[in-house]
């Protein structure tokens, strides 16, 4: 198999955006073609880390050795044919696996024609630019997914709300779940606020995680003195923890549970 080429760069991304916190947003491209990764480093540029894989298989052999590395991307950019053409990934399993393992958008990189119901099973759309387009471009598509998607959570919730009674794990027991965690891993006057919290003030003790979140969604320069740290020592993984608590949880519990 081989190794996994990302971009060589070392620049900061002075804006983040989505759910990723990342100093670079990482991007996932997936095609035979060695030309296709050469073309995508050039078009992002230094702002963008661009992670690399000659085929399906070898992204998802990655993602087994490395948990949480598709979360980790803010896109990916998937071939269509592969085997010197001989391989569909329209009609092979690929793309499900790739839903099951990350909420980023994935578009299929053109090659040929595709029928519009089969494009939106499948991906979040295509790109006709084989070989790369500029960051600023790809990064607007991913907004507005993100935007759309996001408006649907919100739909879907209210449908939910006023057709169903509510039932599985509430907000409030997600976040109270969260805290606990957190006041596992904190010490002295941390962790006695966070008990106090818990057992006291739950309102409050969202209000916290929520400005966590927030915190790590806007701020460039994270501090040691972020709570975050009590839940995961990663930025990215534990704004992925905060929103499926704050955002994504839903009265049925529809989407992943938090781990």
């Amino acid at each position: 198999m081989r190794e996994l080429t990302p971009a060589v760069n070392n620049q900061m991304l002075p804006d983040v955006f989505t759910s990723k916190v990342l100093e670079q947003p990482r991007v996932c491209i997936v095609d035979e073609e060695q030309r296709v990764q050469l073309g995508w480093e050039s078009s992002l540029g230094p702002r963008v880390k661009l992670f690399y894989f000659s085929s399906p298989e070898e992204l998802l052999n990655y993602e087994k050795a490395h948990s949480f590395f598709l979360d980790s991307m803010v896109c990916i950019i998937t071939s269509r044919l592969f085997n010197q053409k001989t391989s569909d990934i329209v009609q092979s399993d690929f793309p499900r696996q790739l839903r099951e393992k990350t909420n980023a958008p994935i578009f299929l990189n053109w090659q040929g024609y595709i029928d519009k119901n089969e494009l939106e099973r499948h991906f979040d759309g295509k790109i006709y630019q084989r070989y790369g387009v500029k960051w600023i471009t790809l990064k607007h598509r991913i907004m507005r997914i993100s935007k759309s998607r996001q408006q649907y959570i919100g739909d879907q919730q209210l449908n939910i709300h006023q057709n169903f009674r509510p039932a599985g794990p509430s907000r409030e027991h997600l976040c109270m779940d969260l805290l606990k965690k957190m006041a596992e891993n904190a010490e002295g006057s941390h962790k006695a606020r966070l008990e106090y919290y818990i057992f006291k003030d739950i309102k409050t003790g969202i209000m916290l995680l929520e400005a966590v979140y927030n915190r790590l969604m806007t701020s460039k320069e994270i501090p040691t003195t972020c709570p975050s740290r009590y839940l995961n020592s990663s930025p990215v993984i534990a704004a992925r923890i905060l929103e499926q608590a704050l955002i994504k949880a839903t009265p049925l519990n529809l989407t992943r549970s938090v781990s």
